[in-house]
């Protein structure tokens, strides 16, 4: 059997989709003919790079849209990964041909839909596996032989007939609770102080970035590290940090490999967004034995069971949940 994993993401972001692809890809290289497609990077045994426009590629900062300033910096980032999906999949089409694949496997919805329009194409019809990392209720979901849901909760939302359950896991060798740590005297954050670590795009419309930082300024001498990919964003967000937090706010990024020691290093584990399909970082958090503050949305419910869970949305109530 032969499956393409068709990941966009991958070598321009790094995110729970990438993550997934990722370790899947590793998982499974071994025992299965397996071609990993992805969006850059270098080119290693089993994988192509896909020629694409990355969603924070220059190219596309000239972008001019006629929406309410409420909502623009949401669209841009839809806009832009749009961009990086359809480009991604007619530059992949050919090998796709080529390579007369039994399973096609996507991760992102825009690239399963022309995919399954574009099976007249292939000598042997391919069967189409869509994971469904947007919780994408059954209605909206894509044209697709099979969805792989994370959850309970939208497994229920999803097509029986056609839906499983596998929910995300952790490589517990790589997120050990006893491994040692030497972040604090890296980053000048005395032992003694408290660290909220929030893991996750710097950004304002999902992560909630800002409400991190508003939220641990008002904690007497806590320290907010946060480490995640850039976006739009991201200066601006930095800026307040500094502004409200001093060198109090940390901002990183860090390759997934060397997560752990950060985990390690915290004293808890916080995510601003108030909704989330699943939440890789959650169960790395917890993996390395810390307190997790989350939203109560019934995916995050479900994954996190006994952890701490409030509304986000309402002014206070992180400060108020960790004092």
């Amino acid at each position: 059997m032969k499956i393409a994993l068709l990941c966009p993401g991958l070598g321009n972001i790094d995110r729970g989709h990438e993550v997934f692809a990722r370790s899947i890809f590793a998982l499974l290289k071994d025992d299965v003919e397996m071609t990993l497609f992805k969006g850059g990077g270098e080119q290693t045994a089993g994988e192509i790079v896909v020629d694409n426009i990355p969603r924070y590629s220059s190219l596309l900062d000239g972008m001019r849209l006629c929406v309410s300033e409420k909502w623009k910096g949401a669209i841009r980032e839809q806009r832009r990964e749009d961009v990086e999906c359809a480009t991604f999949v007619h530059s992949a089409l050919k090998p796709l041909l080529i390579g007369e694949y039994d399973i096609i496997h996507c991760l992102d919805k825009s690239i399963t839909n022309i995919i399954w329009d574009f099976r007249y194409l292939f000598k042997k019809t391919p069967r189409i596996l869509f994971s469904n990392g947007g919780a994408i209720p059954r209605k909206n979901l894509p044209q697709c032989d099979f969805v792989h849901e994370y959850t309970e909760h939208n497994l229920k939302r999803g097509i029986k007939e056609r839906s499983f359950l596998i929910p995300h896991g952790v490589d517990l060798k790589l997120f050990d609770p006893g491994i040692k740590t030497d972040f604090r005297s890296k980053y000048d954050i005395p032992q003694d102080a408290l660290m909220i670590l929030s893991v996750g795009k710097i950004c304002y419309w999902h992560k909630r970035t800002d409400y991190l930082i508003n939220e641990v300024s008002k904690i007497k001498g806590a320290y907010l590290v946060i480490a995640g990919q850039e976006s739009p964003d991201s200066p601006a967000i930095k800026d307040l940090g500094r502004k409200l937090l001093g060198d109090r706010a940390v901002f990183l990024q860090l390759s997934h490999s060397d997560l752990a020691q950060l985990y390690k290093a915290a004293d808890i584990f916080a995510l601003a967004s108030l909704n989330e399909t699943f939440g890789i970082v959650y169960i790395e958090a917890m993996a390395m034995g810390l307190p997790v503050i989350a939203s109560a949305h019934p995916n995050i419910r479900q994954i996190l069971k006994n952890q701490i869970f409030i509304n986000m949305a309402k002014k206070g109530n992180l400060e108020k949940t960790v004092v």
